[in-house]
């Protein structure tokens, strides 16, 4: 599913508009990379696991927000809050999600 939907280079869109850039994938361990520093070139990253877990989630009609992420990936989340946008990005690039700024929640996407 995300081998083929997400390669270095992708944009990810973020919660409040703009991008980040996928900058390496780890295929071993299953991490993605993403520069999320705006003037910085910080780097921070999610897994292939999170992914899963976040469609799986969206897939089952259910929406998921930061809180939910954070308990259930404590040392992903551990880096910061855009972890959250990084993981329901690339849902929303899969095409099964958007955004709720309502719910300040990922939900699933409405055809």
């Amino acid at each position: 599913m995300v081998n083929r939907a997400i390669i270095v280079g992708t944009e990810v869109p973020k919660t409040r508009g703009g991008t980040r850039t996928v900058t390496k994938i780890d295929i071993p361990t299953g991490k993605i990379e993403m520069r999320t520093g705006v003037i910085t070139r910080a780097k921070k990253y999610i897994t292939k696991e999170m992914i899963q877990w976040a469609y799986n989630k969206i897939q089952s009609g259910e929406k998921f927000n930061a809180k939910d992420l954070a308990k259930e990936f404590p040392k992903e989340y551990s880096q910061g809050d855009c972890v959250f946008s990084m993981t329901g990005g690339i849902i929303v690039l899969l095409g099964v999600a958007e955004y709720s700024p309502t719910y300040k929640a990922y939900i699933p996407s409405v055809e």
